[in-house]
């Protein structure tokens, strides 16, 4: 298949691969034990990428553009507000807890720089982003696939796994149930996590089906996996994800498919109900049945605790990292978290982080010269919209294949802006 073809000299797309790889087929739970959290195989190359960045920045003739990239001087500018938040809230004595976290964040913040920079600089050609992306929908119908197990059978092939040197964070696979339903997580940290994973991979595969000549039945395959496993996870999010992609890829399509998309959703709902009975309905009564739903009363308290935290340090937070679930509470909500660890400024760091992405994609859009490339952006601008959304009903910036997948897809749509 012409995704396994090598990588033109210098081009960073081999590097790439091998950290999606990483990311989608080990558990998140698998760690390289003494650096913690942070420490998953996927976050260390990440790491490693930084360095490799660096390097490469500063070798002469290395043909990268040193001009200003729009996806990288919004990465630095959000990393900037993470370790001003660090720096301020290290000022203080913290329990030793809450510096090791401090710690670790930092460490996973330079994986995420190394992953989107990396993407944003190396990746040579359009070519390559395509393979790139091509990769990334294979890994992700191998993780439909074994959600899709775990959901028929309740067994989690991520429970089979044992890889020397690496050992495991907490318990892989945990099936939990939601109306007598599993969520599924498949190698991800959970349900949540897993499905709206599905739904950000969701448009970049349909991509494929639309424009992929070869083995055309191989990426309409995987679109159909994607699409049934992520309602699997039978989570807001992901089903939230899925409408946001839809929405946001029907205002860039063409009159015919619009049609076309008005025909096939409601065969697609009719099909997953005759698959799996009662599903829809549960997943329609997630939004139906809101007011009586504990997990969204406890989000909504939740404003009300963090808020004299928020008073406490308004403009830097207490420090990335530093809100533990053990100690304080679980936030589920990214944006409210931003505000507690790293303050206003970090909030709205985060916030530019999407708006850039989503507009640099739009800028690709725009600008392309043939109908494909239009699409590509359009789609780049949807997966981001679905992150976008999700951070706002749980912690992404706590999940590994979340927050890595999007400084990932960040850095693809700086690299295809460039």
């Amino acid at each position: 298949m012409d995704f396994l073809r090598r990588p033109e000299p210098g081009d960073a797309r081999g590097l790439l691969t091998v950290y999606a790889v990483l990311l989608f087929c080990l558990p998140a739970q698998m760690i390289i034990g003494p650096l913690g959290a942070s420490g998953t195989p996927a976050g260390v190359v990440g790491m490693g990428m930084l360095l490799f960045w660096l390097m490469v920045r500063m070798l002469p003739g290395n043909g990268v553009q040193t001009g200003l990239q729009p996806v990288r001087l919004v990465v630095l500018a959000f990393a900037a507000s993470i370790m001003l938040s660090y720096a301020w809230g290290t000022l203080n004595p913290l329990p030793a807890d809450q510096l090791s976290g401090a710690d670790r964040a930092i460490l996973t913040l330079m994986s995420w720089c190394g992953i989107a920079f990396v993407a944003c600089d190396l990746l040579r050609t359009r070519k390559s982003v395509e393979l790139l992306l091509r990769t990334l929908v294979i890994l992700t119908g191998i993780i439909a696939v074994m959600g899709l197990l775990q959901f028929a059978t309740g067994f989690n092939i991520a429970e089979l796994y044992h890889i020397p040197g690496l050992k495991i964070n907490y318990v892989i696979g945990s099936v939990t149930d939601r109306s007598n339903f599993r969520r599924v997580s498949a190698t991800a940290s959970h349900a949540i996590e897993y499905g709206v994973v599905l739904a950000m991979m969701f448009p970049i595969a349909l991509h494929q089906a639309f424009y992929v000549k070869t083995r055309r039945w191989l990426w309409l395959g995987l679109v159909s996996l994607i699409g049934l496993a992520s309602p699997m996870s039978v989570s807001r999010s992901a089903t939230l994800g899925l409408f946001v992609a839809f929405i946001v890829l029907f205002a860039g399509w063409s009159g015919l498919r619009r049609a076309i998309a008005l025909l096939v959703a409601p065969v697609a709902i009719v099909v997953l109900r005759l698959l799996i009975p009662g599903l829809v309905g549960t997943i329609t009564g997630l939004f139906t049945g809101w007011q009586d739903d504990p997990s969204i009363q406890g989000r909504t308290d939740d404003y009300v605790v963090v808020g004299e935290f928020i008073d406490k340090s308004p403009f830097l937070g207490r420090g990335f990292g530093t809100f533990l679930p053990k100690t304080f509470i679980t936030l589920d909500n990214q944006y409210l978290g931003q505000i507690v660890e790293t303050g206003f400024i970090g909030l709205v760091a985060l916030i530019t982080l999407f708006l850039v992405g989503i507009f640099s994609a739009r800028g690709v859009r725009a600008r392309a010269m043939d109908e494909e490339m239009r699409h590509l952006g359009q789609v780049l601008c949807a997966s981001i919209a679905v992150a976008g959304l999700a951070f706002a009903t749980f912690d992404g910036l706590g999940f590994p294949m979340i927050s890595g997948l999007l400084f990932l897809l960040l850095g693809i749509t700086g690299a295809l802006w460039r």
